[in-house]
């Protein structure tokens, strides 16, 4: 396997890809009509397959360097809960005291749903407090942390797929794994179209569909080698069946072709500068965004100079998310991780 590049833009990838996040659901969540023009640009649910890809190169390549399962789980236990402890106990406080009108709301049974419900990733099982955002277009609280549920399930699954690729074809394992993630996701919309049923959609966005993603980014990692001598002809074709929608007619092909467009960018492109220098704040971008943009819709900030509260929201949202990194996540962090290595050097030329 050839050596992964130390200059390399994840964390320039990272942070487009959940402020991409951010833009496309400020429309959506604020109903402002000034922003509904940025969901023509920017599409969360793309932003979040090439999050699920990156994870999959960057995770294969953690469990890979751990020194036992312990250490690979402690390392991810690391970098993921921390700040996701923080964002859920934030809410569970400060809304229910800022926005609703049930002084008895904290500590009821409720309450204790969402709390334990999200502390475990099993958001979907209470994601709104009672009086919290009511008056809001969507009354989710955090809707962006289904995913990182799909995350967590990722981490486990990784031992299981390389226990499943000891002594055995790599490409072959890899292959049968991707082919059955497409298959659920086909039939899942196959039962969306003949019924009209969203539930399939939702069950399409789970484990199995979203494995395609994950799989495309680890075989990657493990066939880097491969990539990186044959370039221009695996990424030029990826490339161009994604400019020109090939997704629509083959769209089994769409998760490898993004995973070779997603990490081409990140480690066969020229360097564009170390993101990560002063903290990793993608993280921090993904999941606080959407309770801000809550708030400042139900504090009705938007309503008068929408621009405006615009260039204040994404300075709260980088000085929460920068806060969070260097206050809660980094603490926890190795030294020997990419993270604090990013912060204490500067890798450019």
């Amino acid at each position: 396997m050839a050596d992964i590049p130390h200059t390399n833009n994840f964390d320039l990838l990272r942070l487009i890809l959940a402020f991409s996040v951010c833009l496309a659901h400020l429309g959506e969540v604020s109903a402002t009509p000034a922003f509904r023009p940025l969901e023509h640009y920017f599409y969360s649910g793309v932003a979040v397959d090439c999050f699920f890809v990156v994870s999959g190169f960057l995770i294969f390549r953690s469990y890979q360097r751990s020194s036992g399962i312990l250490s690979y789980f402690n390392k991810r236990l690391r970098r993921i809960y921390p700040a996701y402890v923080t964002v859920v106990l934030l809410a569970a406080f400060l809304l229910p005291l800022l926005l609703s009108p049930d002084s008895d709301l904290i500590f009821s049974p409720v309450w204790f749903r969402y709390l334990f419900s999200n502390l475990a990733f099993l958001n979907f099982l209470q994601p709104h407090l009672p009086g919290v955002f009511s008056q809001n277009p969507l009354q989710v609280i955090n809707a962006p942390l289904w995913t990182i549920k799909i995350e967590v399930m990722f981490y486990l699954s990784v031992p299981l797929i390389f226990f499943l690729m000891k002594n055995r074809k790599k490409w072959l394992v890899l292959a049968l794994l991707y082919s059955a993630s497409i298959a659920y996701s086909t039939y899942c919309t196959h039962l969306y179209q003949q019924s009209g049923l969203p539930i399939y959609l939702k069950f399409e966005k789970q484990l199995p569909g979203q494995l395609a993603f994950f799989l495309s980014g680890g075989a990657l990692y493990l066939y880097f080698s491969f990539l990186k001598k044959h370039y221009w002809i695996l990424a030029l074709p990826a490339f161009l069946f994604l400019a020109l929608k090939g997704y629509t007619i083959v769209p089994a092909l769409y998760p490898l072709a993004l995973g070779l467009a997603v990490i081409s960018f990140a480690l066969c492109f020229p360097f564009l500068g170390n993101w990560g220098k002063f903290g990793d704040i993608s993280y921090g971008v993904y999941i606080y965004h959407f309770p801000l943009i809550q708030v400042f819709t139900a504090f009705g900030l938007f309503s008068g100079h929408p621009w405006t509260t615009f260039l204040f929201l994404i300075i709260t949202i980088l000085l929460v998310s920068g806060g969070s990194y260097h206050f809660i996540e980094r603490p926890f962090l190795r030294k020997s991780s990419h993270y604090r290595q990013a912060a204490e050097s500067d890798p450019s030329p």
